[in-house]
């Protein structure tokens, strides 16, 4: 992510000639992606096992905070991480 910010502040001050804001701007893509696969993945591990009442295993979707990355609180909450 610190490599995307950079890249982005590059273009956004308009010092970088066309050549080399075409090349920053290829980097930033392929980071994006990156970046984006990386989420998507974390946020199928965050997927929480819990068990039900009646025993079984069910799949439960958590809320993140934003601006932490923190689980919200949930009393009821049990199991792990995938």
């Amino acid at each position: 992510m610190d490599d995307l910010e950079k890249i982005a502040k590059k273009l956004e001050d308009g010092s970088l000639g066309l050549e080399d804001a075409i090349t920053e701007f290829e980097k930033g893509i392929k980071l994006a992606k990156f970046c984006h696969q990386k989420l998507e993945e974390a946020e199928r591990k965050i997927e929480i096992l819990q068990k039900g009442g009646d025993g079984d295993v069910r799949k439960r979707d958590v809320k993140v905070k934003p601006d932490t990355g923190e689980i919200d609180d949930d009393e009821d909450l049990q199991g792990s991480l995938l």
